[in-house]
């Protein structure tokens, strides 16, 4: 009876045991737990077998297990998401603090670049060569056309900003006796004129003048009343994004360029001014097809009243073939109208100027020149247009560059550059009534190859006919190659 009793109450207690756990797990509010206490063991007495107290010490062991299930449960994960979200907030907070610096230091360095002026070095190099072929009546026009080969340009340049919005361009020719090309100060941002430049720089007349002889589709320039570069002062515009320009200067008219000097009483002045306008402009293709107009117009007064206007053939080592020779005048109007053309790798391109020169002997003179050209990239690329100058001041970007080398598996790969062809006709007229400097009728046909975007190689056949006083059908050809290089 005994040991039935204790049997009893052995059973109950473990059955108060299982319910108080249960209630525990119920609610899911525990408190404050250590670590699990130690395994305990029941003591075996002589009323329970040991098959019963196996199995009253798993029960325990299986509610220990729970209970340690529940604290990891309810607690691990919470504490460990504290834990994550500090660090992540923490990188943001160092990062920004970072970008911060970062852009401080970038705006303080610029601040104090802005208070220095900045210098860019550049530079071009031409190498011409020519092969000539001439009938009698040329020989007896202009004597001998000799075969010659000459460093056509060895330009170095220096430009940068004073200011902000003030920049400079110091050039220098070094091909023979060194000489100054471009020096002013350019001051940006100005109100009502946009910009004013001041110093030795290219008066604002013709499309072709403004080119760059660097990205001229040929070795030269067709007019012979260009103006080039002169003292004086011009106010300017210069938007990228406008769809028109414009350009108003006071010159002097005459003077030495070795260097830029001028030293006299009388008056050599002169008023040039130019304007631009693209009826259409296709932003989609940034250009590559557009309508270029625009017209120029200079009065220029001769202190020294002293003219003349003469041209070679497209090429700058053939002898003049048309020249008035120098004839009085007093003054001189010069006036220019000009058309351009562009869809993709496509560009016609012509001016029109016009001569009326008031002289000691004769009263007014006329003269005028024309040309008509176009070229073709056959490889696709274009020849961009510049917006702020009014003109296609802008170099041909090959897809690929040239090159030719032997690969691992022992093959020539080559890489073939870009290729325009272009055809230009050109007519002077410096005969009038009373002066006779000749006329001729010229063709001139290229081949340019753009080996990168800043070297290129120029092959050219030029046929010109001309008459003058001396003879008539004077016929001249040229065969002339140029390459070229700038940085």
């Amino acid at each position: 009876m005994g040991q039935f009793l204790m049997t009893r109450w052995i059973v109950i207690g473990a059955v108060v045991l299982v319910c108080a756990v249960g209630a525990v797990r119920a609610d899911f509010e525990i408190p404050e737990v250590s670590e699990p206490p130690l395994p305990m063991r029941l003591p075996t007495e002589p009323g329970i077998t040991a098959q019963q107290a196996a199995d009253l010490q798993a029960q325990i062991d299986e509610l220990k297990r729970e209970l340690a299930r529940e604290k990891f449960q309810s607690t691990v994960p919470v504490s460990a998401g504290a834990d994550i979200a500090p660090d992540l907030n923490q990188d943001v907070d160092s990062l920004l603090k970072w970008k911060a610096s970062v852009e401080k230091a970038d705006a303080t360095a610029a601040a104090k670049a802005a208070l220095k002026p900045s210098v860019n070095l550049g530079g071009r190099f031409f190498l011409d060569s020519a092969v000539f072929s001439q009938n009698q009546q040329s020989h007896d026009q202009v004597g001998d056309a000799e075969n010659a080969i000459k460093l056509r340009t060895c330009w170095v340049e220096l430009k940068g900003n004073v200011l902000e919005n003030t920049s400079y361009r110091l050039w220098f020719d070094l091909s023979s006796q060194v000489s100054l090309l471009d020096v002013y100060l350019d001051f940006g941002e100005l109100p009502y004129v946009q910009n004013v430049r001041i110093g030795h720089f290219f008066e604002p007349f013709s499309m072709q003048q403004l080119t760059p002889n660097k990205y001229l589709t040929f070795m030269e320039r067709s007019s012979p009343f260009l103006l080039g570069r002169d003292l004086g002062v011009m106010a300017h515009s210069d938007n990228a994004d406008a769809n028109w320009t414009y350009g108003v200067g006071l010159f002097v008219s005459e003077q030495s360029n070795k260097p830029p000097f001028y030293q006299s009483d009388e008056d050599s002045s002169a008023i040039t001014g130019r304007v631009t306008y693209l009826p259409w402009y296709d932003e989609a293709s940034d250009g590559r097809g557009l309508i270029h107009l625009g017209m120029g117009y200079s009065w220029r007064h001769l202190g020294d009243q002293k003219l003349r206007f003469r041209n070679r053939p497209d090429a700058a080592l053939a002898p003049y073939i048309v020249d008035t020779g120098n004839f009085a005048a007093t003054s001189y109007s010069l006036g220019g109208l000009e058309a351009a053309y562009a869809y993709g790798s496509f560009i016609l391109q012509s001016e029109y100027h016009f001569v009326s020169a008031d002289t000691n002997d004769f009263g007014s003179e006329s003269f005028d020149h024309y040309y008509i050209q176009a070229s073709y990239v056959l490889t696709g690329e274009n020849r961009a247009y510049n917006r702020r100058s009014g003109s296609f001041s802008n170099r041909i970007v090959p897809y690929e560059n040239f090159f030719r080398v032997r690969t691992q598996d022992g093959c020539i790969g080559n890489g073939r550059g870009a290729w325009e062809v272009a055809y230009r006709y050109a007519h002077d007229d410096l005969n009038s009534d009373n002066i006779s400097g000749g006329r001729d009728y010229r063709h001139l046909v290229g081949l340019n190859w753009y080996l990168s975007p800043f070297t290129r190689a120029m092959f050219e056949y030029n046929y010109s006919n001309t008459d003058d006083t001396v003879a008539s059908n004077g016929i001249l050809h040229v065969f002339q190659m140029r390459m070229q290089f700038d940085f």
